[in-house]
């Protein structure tokens, strides 16, 4: 019987084409019955009908965290400058996606969103007093916006606006 390590190393072309991401729940497995990995690499993963169904109500759930999450988002209207600006519009969406997706997750993206947070209100101030400067911001926000929206949909295509 061939060894997960054996198998996982054979026939590299054949992994590429199928690479796709593993679950922790699969890494997890692999550590307790290394055996029904391999069953499953040769014969494919079995599942009951109950097990499917539990599937898709995790998926289901998960989905409907996700789009709770970013409804919550879109709710705080804290994009400041952008909204100010641009009005409630594909703009400030688009920069609360990149937002969310690519500050949020890693410390120095936090850090950035919370120095916005302190420092914008103070910007929208000013924006609000001299209306006039509010189309040069506008100006100078649009290659940002393009750039987000691109990068956006280089990473995951159907997350941008």
């Amino acid at each position: 019987m061939e060894s997960a390590k054996e198998i996982f190393s054979m026939n590299r072309k054949t992994r590429q084409k199928k690479s796709r991401a593993v679950s922790a729940s699969e890494l997890a497995q692999m550590g307790v019955c290394e055996r029904l990995v391999v069953f499953e690499h040769r014969y494919g993963k079995r599942s009951t009908a109950s097990q499917r169904t539990a599937i898709r109500r995790g998926l289901k759930e998960h989905d409907r965290f996700y789009r709770d999450g970013v409804r919550t988002s879109e709710k705080k209207g804290r994009c400041y400058i952008a909204t100010l600006t641009f009005g409630p519009g594909r703009e400030v969406t688009a920069l609360r996606m990149f937002r969310d997706r690519v500050l949020r997750p890693n410390a120095t993206g936090r850090w950035l969103i919370g120095v916005y947070y302190r420092t914008a209100p103070g910007v929208c101030m000013v924006l609000e007093r001299c209306p006039w400067l509010q189309p040069v911001v506008r100006t100078m926000l649009r290659p940002i916006v393009w750039i987000v929206d691109h990068a956006l949909r280089g990473n995951g295509g159907d997350h941008a606006i």
